[in-house]
């Protein structure tokens, strides 16, 4: 599946990185891990992420369509998604703007 048509069949594109590379099952033409995981009206983040059956604790950055991003970020199919393993924590963090999301909405 590409992520062209994952965007027009419900689901989102992962980008593992890390340790995380593991749990993919493609690999992008550029040579990139990636997953292509259903996505449903209401998901956030850390819906996906348990659909890969991962813990949060195994993760040090989420980026939601380039955006440096929190769990409760909602997420719609085409959206593109990078989780960084631990052993792939950023040491600058404080340059990337985080987008928490809305819990309330």
């Amino acid at each position: 599946m590409s992520e062209e048509t994952g965007k027009h069949n419900g689901y989102i594109t992962v980008y593992l990185y890390g340790k995380l590379k593991s749990l993919a099952r493609h690999k992008t033409p550029q040579g990139e891990h990636v997953a292509y995981i259903p996505c449903r009206e209401g998901d956030r983040i850390r819906d996906i992420i348990a659909r890969l059956k991962l813990e949060s604790a195994e993760l040090s950055h989420l980026f939601l369509n380039g955006i440096y991003s929190g769990p409760a970020c909602r997420v719609k199919p085409g959206d593109r998604l990078g989780l960084f393993a631990k052993d792939m924590h950023l040491l600058y963090r404080q340059y990337f703007p985080i987008d928490k999301g809305d819990e309330d909405q």
